[in-house]
This record gives structure tokens, sequence and C-alpha cells, in this order.
């Protein structure tokens, strides 16, 4: 069942999630709720048997004014300081792994919640402070305003924990390659959803007037194409019998006024169905990973190609790197790659697409570390494993063919460097043998 509204859906979701203000606000506003409702049953004396407990004793007004005063101004404090340390950290990550991975700290369900349980905590006390006056103390608001504090302190040494732990350069590594697994059967299943479709007679015909007679969509607006609401152009397409043509997929960047998709036959074509068109790209100021699984292999490679810089010389998280995208080449080439074609429920070709290339993905994965990285035996070695490890997942012949050049381009590229020390030469070249051994053999 196709959902039109999955897409966009998606796409804000994941501005949610990458933000520092929703959780937050989602446990303020709870946390307000509660404090309420607890001043509420104290006013109604729901709770007085709760004082024989030995921990909820009777306090005077001014005792729990300072109390409370005590707690919000200590967790406002901690608060202030321990994000601005978070802050440095993030700027000194940034410069080291690349400023598009803070977004991989924003999306860090944990450092919300610490958030969030900081600022709920200084709102719950603030609201049953304001609450207190001479001959109404309220004894289990107030109790609970103790126990958030407890709860507090235990957060902030997690915290303190997992923003050391969480800079480490596997741990950011781990966090893009955990996100790449969640995000590969969405957009590559294992099989193809039309691997056989003849087409039709008037499927002919309209890819005839789609290339001499069609009109074309332009965008209103500029902004990288973040999601692309395939179902819903399908449904449009289907309604007034037309073809669609995208000229654009996500990832790509729309300037104002060009041509994101071409519609024939043009007679059909009326001005409310292109703004529609239009509607169904989802325009951003950055890519996202709804749809554009390049972005993320982008921040490994890039997290590779700054590790191999003059300035840090650091060739094992480069490796590290390769490793993880070598499993990513490696599960693709196992995988069907999406169809240009775009069927409507009665197997009718609706819409044409751009779609991913597994040669794309590949020279996006290991050309960047390729360029800067193979005159380093130790890096070439892996890269070659890489390749090595698709060679032994890949189905297709013409698959086969593009990684064995990616393992000669590395080969020739670490020999154009100064001679090498004979061991990585060695090593280099037995790495080429096992790569080119793992493609006959699957041949075979």
């Amino acid at each position: 069942m196709k959902r039109p509204w999955l897409g966009p859906l998606r796409s804000a979701w994941e501005s949610i999630r990458a933000s520092y203000w929703f959780l937050p606000s989602l446990m303020a506003a709870t946390a307000a709720v509660l404090a309420f409702g607890m001043l509420e049953v104290d006013r109604r004396g729901a709770a007085s048997w709760l004082r024989e407990v030995s921990w909820i004793r009777e306090v005077g007004a001014e005792g729990t004014r300072a109390v409370l005063g005590t707690i919000a101004g200590s967790i406002i404090t901690v608060t202030g300081v321990v994000f601005s340390i978070t802050i440095v950290a993030l700027t000194l990550a940034s410069s080291q792994f690349g400023p598009r991975l803070l977004r991989t700290f924003l999306r860090d369900r944990h450092n919300q919640l610490v958030l969030g349980t900081f600022v709920a905590t200084f709102l719950y006390v603030l609201l049953v402070l304001r609450a207190v006056r001479e001959g109404h103390v309220p004894q289990l608001a107030t109790a609970g305003a103790a126990a958030l504090a407890v709860i507090s302190v235990f957060v902030l040494i997690y915290f303190i924990h997992h923003a050391a732990s969480s800079i480490q350069v596997s741990s950011v590594i781990a966090a893009v390659a955990d996100e790449i697994e969640q995000q590969m059967p969405l957009l590559f299943p294992e099989q193809a959803a039309h691997p056989e479709h003849e087409l039709e007679p008037d499927d002919a015909t309209r890819l005839e007037a789609l290339a001499r007679d069609a009109r074309e969509v332009e965008a209103c607006a500029s902004g990288y194409v973040r999601v692309l609401d395939v179902d819903t152009l399908v449904a449009l397409a289907a309604e007034q019998d037309l073809l669609i043509r995208l000229c654009r997929r996500p990832g790509d960047f729309v300037q104002t006024g060009q041509v994101v998709a071409r519609v024939a036959p043009a007679s059909r074509a009326a001005d409310d169905l292109c703004g529609a068109i239009r509607e169904s790209f989802v325009l951003g100021n950055e890519r996202t990973a709804v749809q554009d699984l390049a972005f993320l292999t982008d921040q490994l490679a890039e997290v590779a190609v700054r590790a191999l810089s003059p300035g840090v010389n650091d060739p094992g998280t480069a490796v590290a790197c390769v490793r993880r995208l070598g499993h990513v080449v490696a599960t693709l080439a196992q995988r069907e790659m999406p169809d240009e074609r775009v069927l409507d429920d009665e197997e009718r070709l609706r819409v044409l697409v751009t779609p991913t290339r597994f040669d794309e993905i590949v020279a996006g994965c290991l050309d960047p570390v390729r360029r800067y990285g193979a005159k380093d035996a130790t890096v070439a070695v892996a890269l070659l494993e890489a390749v090595s490890s698709a060679l032994r997942c890949a189905r297709d012949p013409e698959r086969r063919r593009v990684l064995l050049e990616h393992a000669f381009e590395i080969h020739d590229a670490f020999a154009a460097e100064a001679p090498p020390a004979k061991r990585d030469a060695a090593a280099v070249q037995a790495a080429l043998a096992e790569a080119t051994a793992a493609a006959a053999e699957r041949i075979a």
C-alpha cells in the first residue's frame, strides 16, 4: 500500500531528530504537568499518608524555599556549564572529523535526554517553589523535586561518561555505520520491485512524446533535494494518464528556475499539476539520509580523507573508515539497484527517475580515499581488501568488472608514488592478487 505522505513525514522527523529543542521541550512540558498534578494532590490532602514515610518530613516554608532554591540554582548552573563544554568538544570534533558529522552528535538521543532531564527538573522545581507559602507547604511536590535532583546527579555522571566516549573516532565511525545499516534495506531492497517488465504500446508512445513534446517543470526555490515523493507523482500521472521524467534526485542541489521534471504529453500538464510536481520535491538547506545513502558514505570518506591529511597523519582512522565503506560496497554488491521505471498499480509506466548506479556508489566510497591515501601501503591494502570482499559477494559480471577496475586503479596509484619499500610493495601486490583471484573465483 502506497503512502504518499510517508516521504515528507520522514524528512520532517529527520529534522526533529537532529534538533536539541523537541525532546527537551517535550520533557519540560511533561515536568510542568507533573508539577501541577503534584501540587493539586497536595492541595487536596490526598497523599497525607505519605508523610509517615521517614524521608518525607514536615518542613517549614523557609526551609522548603531554601531547598528548592538550591536545587534550581544548581541545576541551571550545571546545565549551562555542561553544555558549554559540549559545544567546545563539538567544535574540536568538527575540525577533526568534518562539519557534516555534527549532525551525528545532534541526533544523539542521549544528549537530548540529558538536556531534557536538566531542563525538566529546573522547570518542575521553579513551579513548585512558586506554590510554597506560609501555612501551605506542598510536601509531596517537594519530595518529588528532591527525587528529580537525585536523578539529575546520576544523569550528570552518565553524561560525563557518554560525552567522553562519543567524541572518540571509533564511536563516531560506528554511529554513521549504524545509520547506514538502517537505511540500506529501505533504499536498496534485496530484490527489485519490477525486475522484468515489457513496455505496453501506449507506454512506448508516451516515451516518444517525452522526447519530442513535453512540458518542463521548473523549480520555484533552491536547496538540496531531501525527499522525493515518488508515490504522489505516480498517483498524479495515473490520474491524468501522463508520463513524468524526473531530472533531479535526492541529494542533488536545485537552483531556482532549474528544470526538475518533464511531463508528457504537454497538453495535459496543467499549471496545478506542475505545482503538485514541485511540491513533491522536498527541499532543504542540507542533505539528509532519508533517500540519499551517499550522504552517509561521504561522511565516512571525509573522515578518512581528513585523517590522511599532513596535519593529522592518522592512517589507522582511515583504515577503520575503509573497512566500513568496504562493508557497504559488499552489501550493495548483492542487492538490486533501483529501477528507473516506476509503475502504477496496473503495471503501467508512469514515472522515470534517475536511479543510483552501483558504480557511482563504489566510486564515492573508494575514490576519495584512493586519491589521498594510496601512497600509504596500509591504506592501499585496506582498500584492496575491501574490493576483494565485495568481489566475493558480487553476483553481476558488470559489477565484478567495476570492482576489478578499482583494484587495479588502487594498485597503480600506489605504484606511481616514490619507490616503496619491498615489504610494502609485496603487501600491496599480494592484496591485488587476492582481489583478482576473488574475481576469477566468482566468475568460475
